[in-house]
């Protein structure tokens, strides 16, 4: 449940619901932000190896499967459309 609050809104003015869903959202995002900032420093434990000749492979297969490509740009067009 998204809460929608003008400014000018008080804490005194909310429902019960309205307040815990206020603070869920505040919990959420902190968490989220706390999160994102500790994956960027973390360092990538596969950064530095090779695929494997085998995934190459599958990976290969999967592209080759799946059909039809679109560049970005044919992706926006299409959508414009």
């Amino acid at each position: 449940m998204t809460v929608l609050l003008k400014d000018d809104t008080r804490l005194s003015d909310l429902t019960v619901g309205e307040f815990k869903a206020l603070f869920r959202e505040i919990v959420e995002d902190v968490v989220a932000q706390a999160v994102f900032e500790l994956q960027q420093e973390l360092p990538d434990p596969d950064g530095d190896r090779p695929m494997k000749p085998a995934f190459i492979a599958k990976l290969q297969l999967a592209l080759d499967e799946s059909g039809e490509r679109y560049t970005l740009d044919d992706l926006k067009r299409k959508l414009d459309e």
